[in-house]
């Protein structure tokens, strides 16, 4: 029985790695307008052509001892970096949720949000591209719920498919014309209004809001952090996608858990 159980989440892994190197196409292709399904994949450097044995998840990067088999060029860890942890993130919510058609719905979604996190790490954006999709891919979520129920939703009614998105993204909004009044050019992005609406298509408002509260305490904790400890600009602008990133993770792992604690105890 246990090696069933280890062989289940290996499998569990390497298809997690597997989305993982799709991921970093999307990560690298979509902020630069280039399609996502070709060219095919190629060294940065030299431009050849990638090979299957080139592609392999995280192994490919350790066999090469991180270098282009041709020119020698260093490649970034990153790469096998969002393979491992996206993996490892389908292995927990594998464990949390088991064999039930809400796992492969947030398998769907925590992708969604590990190219949301890195794009706007590096760029500073959440592109529209990227929350257009989120919003097509949370579409299976009303399956489920018309189906058999959807359990971050907490409701049986079809309407929560409708209040998920709106609650969270008019919150987000009024907070977001707020922050450009007291803090103007420091304030709240557009990217990060509109990316509640992918986020609340997939948690529902109440995991949604739970979700918001997090990414604002991460982000002051980091906040202190940035001015306090390491004596940095405080005018400088964070990217807050990562803490909403952050917050939607915890809120769908934990969130049921959170609220049944603290509402129905």
């Amino acid at each position: 029985m246990v090696f069933i159980n280890v062989f289940i989440y290996l499998i569990v892994f390497i298809l997690g790695t597997t989305i993982g190197s799709f991921l970093n196409v999307c990560i690298y292709r979509i902020p630069e307008k280039i399609s996502i399904v070709k060219p095919r994949s190629r060294c940065g450097s030299c431009g050849r052509t990638l090979e299957a044995i080139d592609l392999i998840p995280i192994f490919s990067w350790i066999i090469l001892r991180g270098k282009c088999r041709t020119c020698g060029v260093k490649i970034s860890p990153r790469y096998a970096i969002v393979e491992l942890i996206t993996g490892l993130l389908f292995v927990w919510i594998f464990l949390i949720y088991g064999l039930v058609l809400t796992t492969p719905i947030l398998w769907v979604f925590f992708s969604f949000l590990v190219v949301v996190f890195f794009i706007d790490l590096d760029h500073m954006i959440i592109p529209n591209k990227v929350v257009i999709t989120g919003m097509v891919l949370g579409l299976l979520v009303l399956g489920v719920q018309i189906y058999e129920g959807y359990p971050l939703y907490m409701s049986d009614s079809v309407w929560s498919f409708v209040l998920g998105p709106l609650v969270p993204m008019f919150t987000m909004l009024a907070l977001a014309m707020a922050s450009m009044i007291f803090y103007r050019a420091g304030g709240l992005g557009m990217g990060d209004v509109k990316v509640y609406l992918p986020i609340g298509m997939f948690l529902g408002w109440r995991l949604s809001l739970l979700s918001l509260w997090f990414a604002f305490l991460f982000g002051g904790l980091f906040g202190m952090v940035w001015i306090f400890i390491l004596r940095r600009d405080k005018k400088a602008n964070i990217p807050f996608g990562p803490f909403i990133v952050l917050g939607a993770m915890i809120s769908a792992l934990y969130g049921l858990q959170i609220f049944n604690n603290l509402f129905y105890r």
